[in-house]
């Protein structure tokens, strides 16, 4: 299973994924978020996100999510990326996150493409 990591401002991860464990009726697992706050040493947050990738990753990879692209958390995240390994999107919304989880496949650029696309469908104005 691929493992999913929301790397976010403030607590906008972990209240993304407690919705989707509403939506979705259960709390998902290999899921987890990290809030980052610039006012703390940045430095701290390598070694935490270090050892969530490490955590989650059984083999499928992990995807990592955050919500704004050239922002600190998103700059955080770019010593991490291994093609195909570890990949991160940045615009996480609630059903880019939803069809995430629900649809983990065991190849990580597939889940990528579908979560992005699912993220671009829902934007919409009524």
């Amino acid at each position: 299973m691929i493992g999913i990591l929301l790397v976010t401002h403030g607590e906008i991860g972990k209240s993304l994924i407690d919705c989707a464990a509403h939506i979705l009726d259960k709390y998902p697992i290999s899921v987890e978020s990290i809030s980052i706050n610039s006012n703390n040493n940045l430095n701290k947050y390598s070694d935490i996100i270090s050892q969530k990738i490490e955590d989650l990753d059984t083999g499928n990879g992990v995807l990592i999510m955050t919500d704004i692209y050239g922002a600190t958390p998103c700059n955080l995240l770019n010593k991490f990326i291994i093609k195909n390994k570890v990949e991160v999107i940045t615009g996480i919304n609630l059903p880019m996150l939803v069809k995430a989880i629900s649809d983990r496949k065991d190849n990580l650029s597939l889940l990528i493409n579908d979560s992005i696309e699912c993220a671009k469908k829902n934007i919409n104005k009524l």
